[in-house]
């Protein structure tokens, strides 16, 4: 009779503390989650560390967070895609840790790089195509002023050659004769001649 007494109430007794154990947890909706930056945190198989270890996480590893118990301060969580463990609640954080933060700040570095190194290799061309742009002007200030020169040298040239010709006697007498031949010869096409009708008057 005390042996069945004594069954009985550790049945009961074994009913109620799961009852606790697997119900008493806060229920909540599953949402993303962080572990926070421990090395890393044994998950156990049910709300308190009396429980069996099944596994680890690492520091800063993504989770999902399924609820807690509100009276252990487990948190219940599900990792691996399709595995579910216990690990204390203050492991928990809704916030990526320093492993993440340090993983995004790290990306976005390398690419503050690329940008850097493309706006200095665009830089550089532009330093190249500045510099060929003042060389270009440069060389052509350099050929104008050569054709400035040469032009005030030729308007010499063909000054001196000018007076030079007028300066000269034969050169003035051919252009004398020129000029009275060519009124000789255009002279009598001026003059109207007489018709003949007039000699008889």
């Amino acid at each position: 009779m005390f042996r069945l007494i004594k069954s009985t109430l550790l049945v009961l007794f074994s009913a109620y503390w799961l009852m606790i154990s697997g119900a008493v947890y806060a229920q909540a909706e599953a949402k993303p989650a962080f572990v926070s930056d421990a090395l890393f945190v044994y998950l156990h198989s049910g709300p308190s560390n009396q429980y069996r270890i099944i596994g680890t996480v690492n520091a800063g590893q993504s989770v999902t967070y399924l609820g807690e118990d509100a009276e252990t301060g487990y948190a219940h969580i599900q990792y691996d895609a399709d595995k579910t463990g216990w690990l204390p609640k203050e492991y928990v954080t809704f916030t990526p840790g320093l492993v993440a933060q340090l993983a995004d700040l790290k990306e976005q570095y390398a690419k503050h790089n690329e940008t850097v190194l493309a706006l200095e290799q665009q830089r550089d061309e532009l330093n190249s195509q500045l510099t060929q742009a003042v060389t270009e002007r440069e060389t052509a200030l350099e050929q104008l002023q050569q054709a400035n020169r040469a032009y005030e040298q030729l308007k010499v040239q063909l000054e001196n050659t000018q007076s030079s010709i007028w300066e000269k006697p034969m050169v003035l007498g051919s252009l004398i004769l020129l000029a009275g031949l060519i009124f000789g010869l255009v002279l009598p096409l001026l003059i109207p001649k007489r018709r003949n009708s007039e000699r008889w008057m």
